[in-house]
């Protein structure tokens, strides 16, 4: 009998990140398992005791509204869970409640080291994953030398691998998104972010910028400010995360076997 994966995630919205998930968390449970993607809205009940392995998260963020007694008691309830996830919005995440889904998890595949400097200790077991989305993203040189600023068609359902190529043309990008600018990283000699600022009734920032900076280079850079491209470091990176990603491909099949 075929083994049962569940994958809980966003993967149902517009978003660009959230979309190249969907299809990196396919590539990495077996050929024979069947998959079937679940999402944090609508939230729909689902026997969870019938699937073998539950996989909380693509490779988003983890913040307050989706700390919910549902999703608790979704992986309280599955034979098997692992999360691939970073955070966002810290300050405002109840670490209680981060606590007890990271206690309940088999595994936590963590996107960035600051992730586990400041909430490791709540998990079973956690490793560095890095931010896997950098694998959809080949090392290239863009050809344009002129500058794009990431705006609203990212989010609006364009397929992806033209919203890929389109950034991959352009040798200098602003993004107010994370996987976008992290696209930009393998192409552009030079990029500019600005932090979102999403929270209700906070201009605090996600924080997810300066976590995969200091991943990649070591270092974070100031929001609105232009610099150049360290491509040496964004490639040791890249086979950081491909050498990771093996890693968890080989986890969830022997957790399935």
């Amino acid at each position: 009998m075929s083994k049962r994966v569940a994958v809980l995630s966003y993967a149902n919205i517009g978003n660009f990140g959230d979309r190249l998930g969907y299809h990196l968390v396919n590539g990495v449970v077996p050929p024979s398992a069947e998959v079937q993607h679940l999402f944090f809205e609508p939230w729909t009940p689902v026997d969870i005791e019938r699937y073998d392995l539950l996989i909380v998260g693509i490779g988003n963020s983890i913040f307050r509204p989706l700390l919910t007694d549902p999703l608790q008691d979704l992986v309280t309830r599955a034979p098997r869970a692992i999360g691939i996830f970073g955070t966002q919005y810290r300050s405002a995440i109840p670490e209680d409640r981060l606590a007890a889904l990271l206690g309940g998890l088999d595994k936590w595949f963590a996107r960035s080291a600051e992730d586990i400097q400041l909430y490791g200790r709540h998990a079973r077991a956690v490793t560095h994953l890095g931010d896997w989305l950098i694998e959809a993203f080949p090392m290239t040189r863009a050809p344009l030398d002129d500058r794009l600023a990431i705006g609203s068609p990212v989010l609006n359902n364009l397929p992806l691998d033209r919203i890929i190529q389109e950034i991959q043309r352009h040798q200098r990008v602003f993004s107010p998104r994370l996987h976008p600018l992290l696209c930009a990283l393998t192409s552009a000699r030079e990029v500019e972010y600005a932090e979102q600022r999403e929270q209700a009734g906070s201009d605090e920032v996600s924080g997810k910028f300066g976590s995969m900076l200091l991943d990649i280079f070591g270092q974070t850079y100031p929001e609105n400010t232009p610099w150049a491209v360290d491509r040496a470091k964004v490639v040791a990176y890249k086979e950081q995360v491909a050498a990771n990603v093996a890693g968890l491909k080989r986890y969830i099949a022997e957790a399935l076997a």
